[in-house]
């Protein structure tokens, strides 16, 4: 018996600290497209999503579901959402960024901002709050044309309109990539975008331009003043 005692009280602290662990821990999901995607080698696209996970804290685990060429419809359609929805816990995260392809004109993908985009991110973020969890939305990361930059329509700002409605936390991603570029200048730009290996693609992200767009995301959600916002950690 003296030996049980023992046992118990050198293994209950151990037990009690596991579980506080475990009930610290949180996972943040990503959904969204190519730009987040994750894209193995010799492939030379990064997307943001694939290089966020070192701006959280230990305790945060980092899940990028996002696809290439997926739209909020098509994610919806193709099932990609379900096996996202079925894991989400109370106290997760779901980071939520669609646009670039909802504004393909193909019956698959192509949404319009002010009604069936909008209706496609609400299911996003009401499943997401039955399931406890917390959607953040984000606007779509700017192309760069290095002239001008597309600002991807009514897309950005129909995404804005419903987060208000809805009362849930933003990042206005469209806009702090932007500044970014025109802070930066045409040159530096340039080298953040697969255009300058291939001379022709605006859209996706060199490994630079993921990590410099995964820090704005970063900033954003540290300035978003959320429980998420402690755990983020810019000192890189």
């Amino acid at each position: 018996m003296k030996l049980h005692r023992l046992l118990a009280q050198f293994l209950l602290p151990v037990f009690c600290c596991l579980a506080a662990a475990q009930a610290r821990a949180l996972t943040v999901f990503l959904v969204g497209d190519s730009t987040v995607a994750n894209f193995d080698l010799p492939d030379p696209r990064q997307g943001w999503g694939q290089v966020i996970g070192p701006y959280f804290a230990a305790d945060v685990t980092v899940k990028n579901y996002a696809l290439s060429g997926r739209s909020s419809k098509s994610f919806l359609a193709e099932g990609a959402w379900a096996p996202v929805l079925e894991q989400i816990k109370p106290g997760d995260y779901v980071l939520i960024q669609f646009g670039h392809n909802d504004e393909k004109r193909d019956a698959e993908r192509g949404t319009d901002p002010y009604s069936s985009y909008q209706e496609c991110l609400s299911q996003y973020v009401d499943d997401t709050a039955k399931a406890g969890g917390s959607p953040i939305l984000i606007t779509s990361v700017a192309r760069g044309s290095f002239r001008r930059n597309f600002s991807h329509g009514n897309y950005p700002d129909a995404m804005i309109a419903l987060a208000k409605k809805k009362g849930i936390p933003y990042i206005d991603l469209n806009a702090r990539s932007e500044a970014l570029y025109h802070k930066l200048g045409g040159s530096v730009t340039y080298s953040l975008f697969i255009a300058s290996i291939d001379g022709k693609d605006n859209t996706h992200f060199t490994p630079a331009g993921a990590q410099a767009i995964a820090k704005l995301v970063a900033q954003g959600i540290q300035e978003l003043g959320i429980p998420l916002s402690e755990k983020v950690q810019l000192g890189q």
